[in-house]
């Protein structure tokens, strides 16, 4: 049986019946993430999250061997794909290829709002194989961390 979460955003918050709202901590201030339609809800294929940076902040600087969706609910900023920056604001959508390097600023007037829907973390490794996640510095793009996975099993340990 599907699932329905319910939206309960009010005074400007967006949120989300049964769905708990999980932050980066220290490494990544303001930017908070909500995980629904997902194992938790029975799906073996996908993961639709909510993705909401504070004004100035950045979604982490990455690139990986699995597709985006997104779709910018509300706010404006920019994202980077690649060596090119471009404007985005509500409405727009964007897709990410595999192995695109990106990331998500917010603009200074307000939150940006973004859901993303990804294959399922154990279908990643079914249709892509292993799994490589590359972090780049923030300031000087150059490489932070790298992180490999055979399976989804050595992922979660």
């Amino acid at each position: 049986m599907g699932t329905i979460h319910r939206f309960q955003g009010k005074d400007g918050s967006w949120a989300w019946q049964g769905v708990p709202v999980s932050d980066y901590g220290a490494a990544r201030p303001g930017l908070e993430v909500q995980r629904f339609i997902s194992r938790q809800d029975n799906s073996n294929n996908m993961e639709i999250r909510y993705f909401e940076l504070q004004p100035g902040a950045c979604s982490n600087f990455e690139k990986h061997n699995y597709e985006h969706a997104v779709l910018i609910l509300r706010g404006s900023g920019t994202v980077q794909l690649g060596e090119l920056v471009h404007e985005i604001g509500t409405g727009d959508s964007i897709f990410i290829e595999s192995d695109d390097v990106h990331r998500f600023i917010a603009g200074p007037d307000g939150p940006l709002g973004f859901m993303c829907a990804v294959l399922d973390k154990e279908l990643r490794f079914t249709v892509h194989g292993e799994q490589d996640l590359v972090m780049f510095d923030d300031d000087t793009a150059e490489v932070r961390s790298r992180e490999h996975w055979k399976s989804y099993a050595e992922q979660v340990k």
